[in-house]
């Protein structure tokens, strides 16, 4: 029998979503600013609705049924793109706008791209302006939250409320100082393997698997330094004798006062792609896409650097 959509409460589905991606009636109702309880009984209405239940509980809280993960994942694009739908942006006028763009990035994006992109937006508008969030774990909440609107990463995400587009592919190269006793100009996969590296976390490592594109399952740098951000791999580079594997446009950029050598990768290793991700609550607000087709200007300019050695 066909459910009658006027019988069912629309309000009962964010509550729904919000259980299933908290997992915790309590952490839900934070961030529906709505009381723990009024959370429950709005789930054993749903419950009504359905006429199944929908979560079991376990030690580590609510875990949803197949019939609850199934809705999820129906339902999730649907809300989406009523927000969508209903949320202020017809109309967006870059030049009288003053709305703050946020974006969740590696620090190798605030180098390279965050200058052009500022006098991209100030070309069209003076009150633009760009708020670069860190990407720390669970970054892809921000997005859906809203507590931020775009992500630069080069991992592609399986979220379904999450849309994504290809703006880039970067190659590796190696960077090593001007200076270096035992690297001049060349770099064998030996010299590679046998010297010192500056890294970064584990986490920004993910998008370089070494041991997988060398053919050395199991392999791992021989580690001198580990620092935070990408542009210290540069400076310490700079000065020392530990050499760092970055995306190619990074290291043109740093090699542009001719202190650092710039070599290609040791051996052939295919393009790594640089994703640009956003809410699918966003996919019509019209200054959002603005914005996105903004951000993917920046990345068919000519290369920073490009031309050095």
């Amino acid at each position: 029998m066909k459910l009658n959509l006027r019988s069912v409460d629309l309000n009962l589905l964010p509550v729904f979503q919000a259980v299933v991606e908290q997992g915790q009636l309590s952490r839900a109702a934070e961030q529906l600013g709505m009381s723990q309880p009024a959370v429950s009984a709005a789930l054993k209405r749903l419950h009504l609705t359905v006429g199944e239940p929908l979560f079991i509980r376990t030690r580590g809280g609510l875990q949803p049924t197949a019939r609850a993960r199934a809705m999820y994942n129906d339902l999730s694009g649907a809300l989406e793109t009523m927000v969508g739908t209903l949320s202020p942006g017809s109309g967006f006028d870059p030049g009288t706008s003053e709305r703050p763009f946020r974006m969740v990035a590696m620090d190798v994006f605030d180098t390279l791209l965050l200058g052009p992109l500022f006098q991209t937006l100030r070309e069209h508008g003076p009150g633009l302006n760009v708020q670069m969030v860190a990407q720390r774990e669970g970054w892809q909440q921000a997005l859906l939250e809203g507590k931020a609107d775009l992500a630069l990463d080069t991992e592609m995400t399986e979220n379904p409320r999450l849309s994504a587009r290809v703006v880039n592919e970067t190659t590796l190269a190696v960077i090593a100082a001007r200076d270096h006793p035992q690297i001049r100009g060349e770099l064998s996969l030996a010299q590679f393997l046998e010297a010192e590296h500056v890294v970064l976390p584990p986490r920004e490592r993910a998008m370089l698997p070494l041991d997988r594109l060398l053919g050395r399952p199991g392999w791992r740098r021989k580690i001198g330094v580990q620092v935070n951000q990408y542009s210290n791999l540069l400076s310490v580079a700079r000065q020392s004798h530990l050499i760092a594997t970055v995306p190619r446009e990074l290291a043109l950029y740093g090699a542009r006062h001719g202190e650092l050598q710039v070599l290609p990768f040791p051996i052939p290793a295919g393009p790594v792609p640089v994703y640009m991700l956003w809410s699918r609550s966003l996919e019509k607000d019209l200054g959002h896409r603005w914005f996105r087709e903004r951000v993917a200007e920046q990345f068919e300019r000519k290369e920073p650097g490009q031309g050095s050695t």
